[in-house]
């Protein structure tokens, strides 16, 4: 008896321009999030991940950068709070939205905003 060869499974490689960044993000209610400064205008957070944050366009263009600071109002986290990055706007969307990534960040700083997303997720079950 014979049986016809099956061909070796292999995993399909997809191009990363294709797919949506991923990563565990926290969006924020109306008039929840919280205000930065990106080339000397005030914006709102929309959300937030470990990967970068959202924001409405203001006049800005693709590939703007800028360093920014805040302080983030962690809930149950007893200690230095306060965040320090480049941001880089990747993509401004239909919606006339900022999608940005933070550039020259620390591991620490990484593990800060996923601290926070994880206790902001939390916070919202509770409630």
């Amino acid at each position: 008896m014979f049986w016809k060869k099956k061909n070796p499974e292999t995993d399909v490689i997809r191009n990363a321009s294709d797919e949506q960044r991923k990563s565990y993000r926290y969006d924020f209610k109306d008039n929840e999030g919280f205000e930065i400064d990106f080339k000397e205008k005030k914006v709102w957070v929309l959300n937030i991940s470990a990967g970068g944050i959202a924001f409405s366009n203001q006049g800005f263009k693709q590939f703007d950068f800028d360093f920014i600071k805040f302080t983030l109002d962690i809930p149950n986290f007893i200690g230095d709070s306060s965040f320090f990055a480049g941001l880089r706007i990747l993509k401004i969307d239909k919606n006339d939205v900022c999608h940005c990534i933070f550039e020259q960040c620390s591991l620490e700083q990484h593990e800060l905003i996923h601290k926070y997303v994880l206790e902001m997720q939390k916070h919202d079950l509770a409630h």
